[in-house]
């Protein structure tokens, strides 16, 4: 007979880096249900425990590392022992702490290791609160109809007064009035109404101790609206009344706060609490603990208020792990959440649906999709039943990583098992059909919620605007801003940074800016994602200057940049620019393409609006190689570290350098931050033949990359050194990147496909292909019919051929005489008879066309500029 506690659940499937498809190294099994308790916690020695956490931290990126202690031995039938208790393993990370673990027999009653419902075990907790009578009974007819009339009323309407005191005969005080306010929190949105029957009721109550019980339920009702900030109001004008100072008001307050993810006000309620004298309750530390986690505090210091909340002689209950267990979830740290689940076991205390849906959120966060699957499937066998959000959860969890047919078997599952879909799984839906370009489903699932009455949301149309954005479908995109300003939904920061993106990838700069400007008048606060945005924007058009004044906009307001913030901005030195005069108008400048004025007007509005001139000032290449060592130092400055990303960005930086000089003082003064990868950049600008030995190791280490990255970085190193005439350098890179399969199907005997590869490793490229195949005439083999060079059409070009790598190849093959000449039906293609290449091959000068040679001459160090460089030595 199945055992009716949950089994435990060895989470030992790191997360590859590579695949987005991760398959776990061991198969999943299912562990023993014994009839002990104890049989479900982790067996293992020392070694394997550590390498549990070990592996677990390198799928989640910050799981814990600690070992993790048995609790009780194999096969044991008798219960743990006292000792065994203390090494459960949200204790074990911090020895210091297991003293104040409750011990056996000083207060852990074996009621407290059965299972048992959240609220039996509160009740059974003497130094909790009793519920207040207002949750605890029944509403009486009275207050029922009452509360109707005042859900039908308006909210500004002067009857409701009236009502208050039609009623006022026939309600019970103060237990029928906190109800109202407690169905107003849940039924209906609306403060103003709360605070009016609030105020018309408090003239009623009788003592203070009905006054708090009133206050309390108000301040709930309010938590529940997502107005914490008059929840608090609320609270200081009954506190300086003399009835707020109670448990009940404080842990009311706490939850408000928590609801809306405030932490650290919700912390700072929890001290006022303590000054005040008054004793948090486990329903205090509850709420700080959930705040916590909507906050996105640290985990350790949301456990820290678990530790103070055992050494406080208070006993955790089923909301105390659920609100750990999603602060867990919440960080991606599964292992953590793993001991939070194993805890729950360990004290009886059941799971239930939140608890289960919770774990499988944090294992799909980590990407251990069969891990999830088999804790779903594991819940019937403990009497909890799968429900719509554990499979939209699921779904979700396949989706990331584009695991689409799994996603939408699920989909099918839910559909067979006629589970109503709620607005979270089809937004979940939706985005897999975006995803996928099902735009036919996209319509029925669309239509399906306004039959079923599920409204759409922010989140529903920031998933249909990127979606179709992405594709193109601008006429769709304007057509959900419209619909959304119809039906009074509201855009968030992400609807802006959504569209500042997909406007900024599709080369509508103009649009982009609008956009910002728009968002500036909205009164929403912006973020990090936000900015980004439209630096990112800003760097496209090289405007530098502005790109700079946002990141220290977003300083000011409290907003700190993160790597990519930094990267985009590095990249954008050197390149062309919009020029605005001061008066508005202004040309764009090479390499700016569509919009037109456009562009040109919505950036001019953006410098008036930013209070500076976009002028081209012909400033020197000293003062950019200055920004960008400041800008480097800033980041050092503020924790945040450079990536190999930033690395790509500082090489395209140097190979926009007017002089080798420029580039190789740009990469000597970062030598001193890192001189491994720096340094062999820097030694391989000055042709040293002792930076190969490093360069093979940095290529090692590009191997853990994924492939978008590792072949940005070759990219911009080979650029930097074809730029400054290193050709037989960039030559030796474009072939380390082949022979480590940096550029996937690029190279075979007879075709070559650059449309992956920078101009600098493309031309590199071209000549090591071509000597490859003059060796392959002279071997005496023949060639096929027909050779090719891919070059693409560009991947955001706006015409056919227009690719700016195509007339770079073209304009190199002529150069060398190559007999290649454009495909008729595809002019991203070059193509020549293979007898016609055999023929150019063995004249007699074609070889040494296709040797590469250094063209760069060292000049004179620079001295006029190392004093300013020297300045800013990181």
């Amino acid at each position: 007979m199945a055992s009716s506690t949950p089994p435990h659940y060895s989470i030992t499937t790191p997360k590859p880096h590579h695949t987005p498809h991760p398959t776990p190294q061991n198969p999943l099994q299912k562990h023993h249900q014994s009839r002990h308790r104890s049989s479900h916690r982790l067996h293992s020695s020392s070694s394997s425990g550590s390498a549990a956490a070990s592996s677990s931290a390198g799928a989640c990126g910050g799981a814990a590392s600690t070992t993790i202690a048995s609790s009780a031995s194999a096969g044991s039938s008798s219960a743990p022992s006292s000792s065994s208790s203390h090494k459960n393993g949200i204790l074990d990370r911090n020895p210091a702490f297991l003293p104040y673990y409750p011990q056996q027999g000083a207060g852990l009653t074996p009621e407290f290791r059965r299972n048992r419902t959240t609220r039996v075990i509160s009740k059974r907790n003497l130094s909790s609160p009793r519920p207040s009578q207002s949750s605890a009974r029944a509403a009486s007819p009275a207050a029922a109809r009452c509360l109707l009339q005042i859900l039908r009323s308006g909210p500004d309407d002067h009857p409701l007064g009236d009502i208050v005191t039609s009623f006022r005969l026939d309600l019970a005080v103060p237990e029928d009035y906190c109800y109202i306010l407690h169905e107003l929190g849940n039924r209906q949105k609306c403060p103003l109404k709360a605070l009016k029957f609030f105020n018309s009721a408090m003239p009623l109550m009788k003592s203070l101790t009905e006054q708090g019980k009133l206050l309390t339920a108000a301040i709930g009702g309010l938590g529940r609206m997502g107005c914490p900030d008059l929840a608090r109001k609320v609270f200081d004008v009954g506190f300086s009344r003399g009835y707020a100072n109670t448990i009940y008001a404080h842990s009311a307050l706490i939850s408000a706060y928590a609801r809306s993810g405030l932490a650290m006000k919700a912390m700072d309620v929890l001290e006022m609490m303590k000054a005040a004298g008054l004793k948090p309750t486990t329903i205090s530390y509850n709420a700080v603990i959930d705040a916590c986690g909507k906050g996105g505090v640290d985990l350790q210091l949301t456990l820290g208020f678990f530790r103070e909340m055992l050494h406080n002689g208070l006993f955790p209950d089923r909301k105390t792990f659920n609100s750990l267990l999603a602060a867990c979830s919440r960080a991606g740290h599964l292992e953590d959440a793993r001991m939070v689940f194993d805890e729950m076991i360990h004290l009886g205390i059941g799971q239930d649906i939140y608890t289960y849906n919770t774990f499988i959120d944090a294992i799909c966060k980590c990407g251990n999709m069969e891990l999830a699957l088999q804790v779903m499937l594991d819940m019937p066998m403990n009497s909890v039943q799968p429900n719509v959000v554990t499979y939209s959860t699921l779904m979700d969890g396949y989706s990331k990583l584009e695991q689409f047919d799994e996603a939408l078997n699920l989909y099918e599952k839910i559909k067979a098992l006629k589970i109503g879909l709620d607005r979270v799984c089809y937004n979940t839906l939706l985005s897999i059909y975006v995803k996928t370009g099902r735009y036919e489903d996209i319509v029925r699932v669309c239509n399906e919620m306004d039959v079923t009455g599920v409204d759409k949301d922010t989140v529903t149309y920031n998933c249909l605007i990127n979606g179709h954005g992405k594709q193109g479908r601008f006429d769709i995109v304007s057509y959900l801003i419209q619909e959304m300003r119809d039906r009074g939904v509201s855009p968030s920061v992400l609807t802006y940074s959504t569209l500042i993106d997909i406007y900024s990838k599709a080369g509508m700069y103009g649009d982009a800016a609008n956009v910002f400007l728009e968002f500036k008048e909205s009164g929403l606060k912006a973020d990090v994602v936000l900015y980004s945005s439209f630096i990112d924007t800003l760097a496209k058009n090289g405007l530098v200057d502005c790109a700079v004044w946002l990141l220290d906009e977003m300083t000011r307001m409290g907003i700190e940049p993160n790597v990519v913030t930094y990267n985009t901005i590095i990249d954008a030195f050197g390149k062309p620019r919009i020029v605005v005069e001061d008066g508005g108008d202004g040309n764009e400048l090479a390499g700016v393409e569509g919009s037109g004025g456009q562009i040109v007007g919505a950036f001019g509005q953006l410098a008036k609006g930013i209070g500076r001139a976009v002028v081209e000032d012909s400033r020197r290449r000293s003062e950019e190689l200055l920004c960008i060592l400041g800008l480097f130092q800033k980041m050092i400055q503020q924790g945040v570290r450079p990536n190999v990303v930033t690395f790509s960005a500082i090489l395209n930086a140097c190979s926009r350098c007017n002089s080798f000089e420029d580039a190789s003082l740009l990469l000597e003064q970062l030598r001193l931050f890192d001189n491994f990868v720096y340094g062999v950049a820097h030694g391989l600008l000055m042709g040293s033949r002792e930076a190969w030995v490093q360069a093979q190791s940095l290529f090692d280490e590009l191997r853990r990359m994924d492939p978008p990255t590792s072949s940005a970085f070759y990219n911009a190193l080979t650029d930097m050194l074809w730029h400054f005439g290193q050709r037989r350098g960039a030559q030796q890179v474009v072939l380390e990147g082949v022979h480590r399969h940096v550029w996937e199907n690029t190279w075979t005997k007879y075709s070559l496909d650059l449309h992956l590869m920078s101009v600098g490793a493309a031309q590199a490229m071209v000549h090591a292909w071509l000597l490859s195949m003059h060796s392959i005439v002279f071997e005496g083999h023949k060639l096929p019919e027909y050779v090719s060079i891919l070059t693409g059409w560009g991947k955001h070009s706006k015409v056919a051929g227009a690719s700016t790598l195509r007339r770079v190849i073209e304009t190199l093959l002529n150069s060398m005489g190559a007999p290649f000449h454009l495909e008729k039906f595809n002019v991203g293609r070059f193509v020549s008879a293979g007898a016609t290449v055999t023929a150019w091959l063995r004249e007699s000068g074609t070889v040494n066309i296709l040797l590469l040679h250094d063209k760069r001459v060292q000049s004179a160090n620079p001295l006029n500029l190392i004093p300013i460089l020297q300045a800013l030595r990181l």
